[in-house]
């Protein structure tokens, strides 16, 4: 794999965890989805750096 698809899971798994954590302790609903959201595209980011 290449440097870039692995930083870019790395930062998904990060900001994803820290969307569950947001959520666990109960943070407001749009911090929640504003991580979650950064999440996914960092993670349809590392899809599209994997194909090309």
């Amino acid at each position: 794999m290449e440097s870039s698809v692995l930083v870019l899971l790395s930062l998904t798994a990060a900001l994803g965890f820290a969307a569950w954590q947001a959520w666990r302790i109960g943070n407001e609903r749009r911090d929640v989805a504003l991580l979650g959201s950064v999440a996914g595209l960092l993670g349809v980011g590392a899809g599209v750096a994997a194909v090309v």
